[in-house]
């Protein structure tokens, strides 16, 4: 089944709930390659764009992709990886350990790694097999999207990565 057929429908219902902009991509090689996008409802653009491709390393969407790589994989990932406005400034160590608790939680966060004020939280979608073959994300401005909003939007990101995995076909 094709991912993007599948995904949409949960995709507009989650779009509805939070108002922020949700992505749907996959992993191409080295890069976090978005299938489909719905705008926000909030007075913010979010500069992505279908068929753009953007590093795994700093993209919450990225990162949910690889949640079931290998640790010397993402750090394959890590040193491939370049963020227009990286910012925190990128560290190995930190990068780590935080992919280490979003492998523990099944969900990713970006926090203005790739994009200077955007945010995001990310989970992945998985196949009749288990493997993560797409992920989804919210994306909002830091105006929109705080430590505490993140957080709180964890749970209906992975329900909804939850809906279209088992849309596919997984039962876990």
């Amino acid at each position: 089944m094709a991912v993007p057929q599948v995904a949409r429908p949960h995709l507009e219902r989650l779009a509805e709930t939070c108002e922020d902009t949700i992505h749907l991509g996959i992993l191409d090689g080295e890069s976090a390659l978005y299938l489909d996008k719905i705008p926000g409802r909030r007075r913010v653009e979010i500069s992505s764009r279908v068929g753009e491709r953007q590093p795994v390393w700093s993209t919450g969407l990225g990162k949910a992709l690889i949640l079931d790589l290998s640790e010397a994989r993402w750090r394959d990932f890590y040193r491939v990886g370049e963020a227009r406005g990286a910012h925190p400034p990128r560290d190995l160590d930190t990068w780590l350990s935080r992919m280490r608790d979003y492998a523990s939680r099944g969900v990713a966060f970006d926090h203005e790694e790739n994009e200077p004020e955007v945010r995001c939280v990310a989970a992945p979608i998985r196949d009749a097999s288990g493997a993560i073959v797409a992920g989804l994300s919210v994306s909002s401005t830091a105006q929109y999207m705080d430590a505490a909003r993140m957080e709180q939007l964890t749970d209906e990101v992975r329900a909804t990565a939850l809906t279209i995995s088992r849309a596919l076909g997984w039962s876990g």
